[in-house]
């Protein structure tokens, strides 16, 4: 995509991982009748990454290339959705994950600036760049009962997961970034943006194993492809239920 903010780094793997975090009601394929369960969660990574820009008649610059410094994501929070949700009857099931992240007032820096050949942007010339980024992962997957008895399940599931990203960085420079022969330049001061949306199709695993007293283990996996070239998570914990209700980690 021409204009599409990159992340990478703890960033992008944090949010992809979050979003294995679905509820999950105990199957019985005997059973009749819907069962719904929810799940909110808590995700407190360290962010970092990279915003890559495309820039089209400004100043000739084709690019910018700007570095988010590590941050815990609670200093940058300033709202926050983060649940699970499964609707369940009898070996058929569709869970769902939500993630929404508005981040803003990150400490940032303009590396590069490309005018046709990209040129570097010394550290020491930013100013107070900063940079706010919201996101959303969201996961819809039916899913089928393969197996399951007293020791646990494994279910299969095919569905979508949506990443859509969204940056803006308000550019605090010491001094102009000038182009090849001084013809052209990206000004000290100003903001840009850019947003995308990832559409990938997945498939995959997803259960628990049952031990003793309500302990469990839950885990679940899959893999995937579309937007992104390849996208894959996996996820394992333990867990306590007393049937009604019951916490994760």
């Amino acid at each position: 995509m021409r204009t599409t903010p990159l992340v990478t780094g703890a960033l992008l793997g944090g949010l992809a991982f979050a979003g294995a975090a679905q509820a999950q009601t105990i199957p019985a394929a005997t059973d009749s009748g819907w069962r719904f369960s929810l799940t909110p969660y808590l995700w407190v990574p360290t962010l970092s990454g990279e915003l890559r820009y495309a820039l089209p008649g400004n100043g000739g610059a084709q690019g910018a290339k700007v570095s988010l410094d590590a941050k815990n994501i609670i200093d940058a929070l300033n709202f926050g959705i983060t649940f699970g949700a499964e609707a369940r009857n009898g070996r058929f099931s569709l869970a769902t994950d939500l993630l929404y992240l508005d981040l803003g007032s990150q400490s940032s820096q303009v590396r590069q600036v490309d005018f046709g050949p990209g040129g570097r942007v010394p550290a020491t010339a930013n100013a107070g760049t900063q940079s706010s980024l919201t996101s959303t992962l969201w996961t819809l997957a039916p899913g089928y009962t393969l197996l399951e008895g007293p020791w646990g399940n494994v279910d299969l599931q095919a569905g979508f997961r949506l990443l859509s990203l969204s940056s803006a960085t308000n550019v605090q420079l010491s001094a102009d970034v000038e182009g090849p022969r001084g013809t052209r330049n990206f000004a000290r001061t100003g903001r840009i943006s850019d947003s995308a949306q990832l559409w990938d199709g997945i498939v995959g695993l997803r259960g628990r194993f049952v031990l003793a007293s309500g302990f469990y283990l839950p885990y679940a996996f899959d893999l995937g492809g579309g937007s992104s070239s390849f996208t894959w998570q996996a996820q394992g914990g333990i867990g306590y239920s007393t049937g009604w209700a019951g916490v994760v980690a």
